[in-house]
């Protein structure tokens, strides 16, 4: 008995000891956490994609640490990514070519809104949605200051159409006030303003989706530089944002309770249109690759207002293999 006693004590302890070794190499074997800064310039309820990967922790299961910077401009985006206080930003991705012909490159390596996110709004009953610019005749639209995209791309509309552009500037915030106060007969504004709009008796006339198609209006960049050093955090950070897209796609229900943490000021029932007016408008894209045709329509929008000087191939300037690779290995299942 004392012998069997020894030797079921032993055993005991060897399993004792064999627990200990698989803890303390489970322990081993997990990967390290990488922090990561993301510069934005600001809350945008477009920025879904960025906040979905943060809130519903995909950038977290991917081991990453995750935090956000807001910037106050897409100029201060890039110059935070420049200076590395971030290591990704989220802007428009044309500033990475500006900058280039200042000696300091840049890549973008995703689409996080593909198109343009303007709709024509009015609260005049006798106009009618149209998708010709042809019937902008006598109307005036109230954008955001020159030279943002929205009034160029106003202006552009306009033109196209033989018309002299009739626009009149106002801040960020201010569009849908001077609507109703008659300083304009269409106000051109973004989501959720639009559908925040449509409910208190506005008419949607047109989408800038529809007149210009795929568009490279935000896109997260970094550094060459980043990229080569660091393409296991890239990849992560690629591979978080896609899973937060097949999310919004799949699950708007979930995403809209992730959103109203965000923006707790929207109400339901406009977050709901907002976010379905996206996703139907391809607005928020399926994958993060940015097409060439989309980045051509976007530099040659700011080489027509002299923020470029020159040309700014795709290949120069758009990396996908991040986005194809996140495309292929990391959807949501």
């Amino acid at each position: 008995m004392p012998r069997r006693a020894a030797v079921a004590i032993l055993l005991l302890v060897l399993l004792g000891v064999g627990v200990y070794l698989v803890r303390k190499n489970s322990g081993a074997a997990k990967p390290p956490t990488t922090r990561v800064v993301i510069a934005q310039a600001g809350d945008f309820f477009l920025y879904a994609p960025l906040y979905v990967a943060l809130d519903a922790n995909y950038f977290k299961e991917q081991h990453l640490d995750a935090s956000v910077v807001t910037t106050g401009g897409d100029d201060k985006t890039w110059a935070a990514v420049i200076s590395n206080s971030a290591q990704f930003g989220i802007a428009d991705p044309t500033f990475i070519a500006a900058s280039a012909q200042r000696g300091q490159p840049g890549k973008v390596i995703a689409s996080i809104v593909n198109g343009v996110p303007f709709w024509g709004v009015t609260w005049r009953a006798d106009l009618k949605p149209f998708k010709n610019p042809a019937d902008l005749k006598n109307l005036k639209v109230a954008t955001f200051s020159a030279p943002s995209t929205a009034y160029v791309l106003q202006e552009k509309m306009f033109r196209d159409a033989g018309l002299a552009p009739n626009i009149a500037q106002g801040a960020f915030g201010s569009l849908l006030t001077m609507l109703r106060s008659g300083q304009a007969d269409i106000a051109l504004e973004l989501e959720p303003n639009v559908s925040q709009a449509a409910a208190d008796g506005a008419t949607i006339l047109y989408s800038m989706k529809d007149v210009y198609g795929d568009f490279a209006i935000t896109g997260l960049t970094a550094t060459p530089r980043y990229l080569q050093d660091n393409q296991a955090a890239v990849t992560a950070v690629t591979c978080a944002l896609q899973k937060a897209l097949d999310l919004i796609h799949s699950q708007p229900d979930r995403v809209l309770d992730i959103l109203h943490r965000r923006f707790p000021d929207i109400q339901e029932a406009v977050a709901r249109a907002a976010l379905r007016r996206v996703i139907d408008g391809g607005i928020i894209p399926s994958t993060l690759a940015v097409s060439p045709a989309a980045w051509q329509k976007a530099i040659d929008l700011r080489i027509s207002v002299k923020d470029i000087s020159g040309p700014a191939p795709f290949a120069a300037f758009v990396d996908n293999s991040f986005a194809d690779r996140a495309a292929q290995n990391c959807r949501l299942r």
